[in-house]
């Protein structure tokens, strides 16, 4: 394309009346201060382990080949804005070759070529002039038919025959020259242009731009700032970008009034989004994510991308918190399940109290746990009924009468079960249990305490039957039948002389608190 242009340049200086030149050198010179010809890196020996000369040949155009005769050439390189061209000392001629431009032939150094030394060449391929050009103000912002040419002074601007129009700006400074170059008056080498500016400032107006969540600013491709900018610029419309990593970019259009504050909300950058899409069951659960935002998970829903913790609820089942990751334009499902709650638990620990109903009852405290169903408890009834009196009397054979008592019995139990579930909230617990039941006698008559601290071992057979009525409370009722199987002499006695005797039937009613 760029060769086409050209072709159509040649073309056009031709039918306007200006002639091209074809390939010549209009410049060439050694350049004193520059050190690359001899520099390690940049530098390169001949044939004969000499150091080279370096030519920088400035050009518009590339393609060209190089012939230096019967020295010849030691090395080629291009280079952005020019070609490196390396040659041995004392070459005396090139030879210079392009399919567009044609030849230029036995071109002859007009001054000797040494080693370790830089040179500089101008071609000319004979479709316009170098041009240097220079600004008032100071490393000003040139712009040659529209295209930024970078900073003032541009040295060696190759522009084809032909009407061009530079300007240059530099804060509130401007300035414009229209050139016409032709072939004709070519006595100098470089074309000159100094371009006059002069002071805009009741062009300008303040500009104030912000953009939310901190990010970026771009104008004319420069990062400006991060969340806001403040410049001033010639009246006229503008486009700022916004940008922020893991979102799409967004642009904004705004006109800038001279000789005013100028306003400008940018809009923020699109995050990147994705879709999380999930399916539960039961279907209608209450979410809400990341700890405080409800989200209704019926619905598929359109997400920036990141990481998402759910916590999920449902009357009836167990909570559950999960965490999911929402990737660009990708879509993120799956099905969560919620477990039924557990009311009546296979691995619990348990403490609770009850009112065990049987001859001489009192207040139960137990506590215990169940491991794969298994339950292994331990209980404290504290005796509270009264046992009818008891009388006692002398073992001497005289039947003197000695005291009349009354017993309250205490029993210490463990007890072994297997848990069942009848239902969702409803269990039972067939048990064996060992016992061990003290009674604690009270003086009603006489003087002397007898009997106090009777022991008797029982074993029972019974079981636990458990309500739930909510999540950690059980309702409980154990009816159990203990047996005696052991007591001792003062145990005997009493239940001898009383209605008095070890185990029975007995029923507790009350509470547990399990986790």
């Amino acid at each position: 394309m760029k060769r086409f242009l050209l072709l159509i340049a040649i073309s056009l200086a031709f039918t306007t009346g200006v002639t091209a030149q074809g390939l010549k050198v209009v410049d060439f010179k050694l350049l004193e201060t520059d050190l690359t010809a001899n520099t390690h890196g940049t530098s390169k020996e001949d044939q004969n382990g000499e150091t080279a000369a370096l030519i920088k040949i400035v050009t518009p155009e590339r393609g060209f080949t190089f012939d230096g005769g019967s020295l010849g050439i030691v090395a080629t390189e291009e280079h952005p804005g020019e070609i490196w061209l390396y040659v041995p000392r004392r070459a005396q001629k090139l030879i210079i070759r392009h399919q567009i431009f044609g030849v230029l032939r036995d071109f002859f150094y007009p001054i000797p070529i040494e080693g370790a030394r830089t040179y500089e060449m101008l071609i000319d391929i004979g479709t316009g002039r170098y041009a240097t050009i220079t600004t008032q103000v100071a490393k000003a912002n040139v712009y040659i038919d529209g295209e930024n040419c970078g900073e003032a002074p541009l040295y060696n601007k190759y522009l084809n025959y032909g009407k061009h129009t530079i300007r240059a700006i530099k804060d509130r400074f401007e300035g414009q020259e229209e050139i016409v170059l032709t072939t004709a008056d070519q006595e100098t080498k470089t074309f000159f242009v100094n371009v006059n500016m002069r002071d805009m400032s009741d062009h300008f107006g303040n500009v104030n731009v912000t953009v939310d969540n901190q990010a970026d600013i771009w104008f004319e491709g420069r990062n400006v700032g991060t969340g806001s900018w403040q410049t001033q610029l010639r009246e006229g419309t503008y486009v700022v970008e916004t940008r922020k990593t893991a979102c799409d970019p967004e642009k904004t259009s705004f006109t800038v009034v001279a000789q005013q504050e100028n306003n400008i909300k940018a809009a923020p950058p699109s995050p990147h989004t994705g879709l999380l899409h999930l399916y539960t069951r039961p279907r209608d659960v209450n979410a809400v994510s990341n700890g405080s935002t409800p989200i209704d998970l019926t619905e598929a829903h359109t997400l920036p991308v990141g990481t998402y913790q759910l916590a999920l609820t449902r009357k009836g089942y167990v909570p559950k918190n999960v965490e999911y990751t929402v990737y660009h334009n990708e879509a993120t499902r799956d099905t969560i399940t919620l477990d039924h709650v557990k009311y009546i638990k296979p691995n619990a620990f348990y403490f609770g109290a009850g009112y065990s109903i049987r001859q001489m009852g009192g207040i139960t405290a137990l506590a215990g746990f169940v491991c794969k169903k298994f339950d292994f408890e331990a209980s404290y009834t504290f005796g509270l009924g009264k046992s009818d009196e008891v009388p006692w009397y002398s073992t001497d054979g005289k039947d003197t009468y000695l005291s009349t008592m009354t017993y309250k019995r205490s029993t210490l139990a463990f007890k072994l079960g297997y848990q069942m579930e009848l239902t969702n909230r409803l269990g039972i617990t067939p048990q064996l249990g060992y016992e061990i039941e003290r009674l604690s006698g009270t003086v009603e008559e006489g003087t002397n305490n007898y009997g106090d601290g009777a022991i008797a071992n029982c074993l029972s057979l019974g079981a636990k039957l458990l309500y739930a009525p909510m999540q950690h409370i059980y309702l409980f009722a154990t009816p159990a039948f203990s047996i005696g199987v052991s007591k001792d002499d003062n145990f005997e006695h009493i239940a001898d002389n009383s209605d008095i005797n070890a185990g029975g039937f007995m029923i507790t009613l009350g509470a547990i608190f399990n986790f």
